[in-house]
């Protein structure tokens, strides 16, 4: 078993910079490179009203960041991303893996608009 997912099975968190500021929110996937240039995750990341500057992108689960989008091959439980879809190579050439995330991004706005109405008629 991988040392990461054995750690997170046992929600055991690992050892980060006190000086190094936790971002609020996570972007999992499987390539070791820099993704934040790519206009896909930036397109997708503005729909979802969240800024590129506020996130991290990373290959493991880490504590602290709410998970937004989890595009790794393998999903590790637990499932706790906002939308999940296919690695980002596959995305272009899959056209069911680019649909299925269009409309995780569509409920995902519909939840969020739906609460900010209903927070508002509270007050």
């Amino acid at each position: 078993m991988d040392q990461s997912a054995f750690l997170d099975a046992m929600n055991i968190t690992r050892w980060r910079s006190a000086d190094k500021p936790i971002k609020p929110y996570l972007v999992l996937h499987d390539l070791d490179a820099d993704l934040s240039d790519e206009s896909l995750i930036n397109d997708v990341l503005r729909l979802l009203n969240v800024k590129i500057a506020e996130c991290e992108f990373d290959c493991e689960m880490v504590k602290g960041p709410q998970v937004v989008w989890d595009m790794r091959k393998v999903k590790v439980r637990p499932r706790v991303a906002w939308i999940v879809s296919a690695p980002l190579s596959e995305l272009p050439i899959n056209p069911q893996e680019k649909r299925q995330l269009w409309q995780q991004i569509s409920l995902h706005i519909d939840k969020q608009q739906t609460d900010k109405e209903e927070r508002n008629a509270q007050h």
